[in-house]
């Protein structure tokens, strides 16, 4: 999953990648489990692993549809 690693939005010039696509996927799942209220009541170490989890299937799927 190298490609996870990778920054989500790079520029030409820059040293630092910031996010990388796994962390960005991520951050979206989490938002969208946030914006759910029935998840607000959930642990919030399990909606970060459930978060990541979204988002390594999500690379792992990109991965295979090239």
């Amino acid at each position: 999953m190298e490609n996870g690693k990778e920054g989500a939005f790079p520029l030409v010039g820059y040293k630092g990648i910031g996010l990388t696509k796994r962390e960005y996927f991520a951050g979206l799942a989490m938002q969208g489990m946030f914006s759910q209220h029935g998840f607000l009541l959930k642990d919030t170490v399990e909606l970060a692993e459930i978060a990541v989890k979204c988002a390594d299937e999500l690379l792992k799927q990109l991965d295979k549809a090239e």
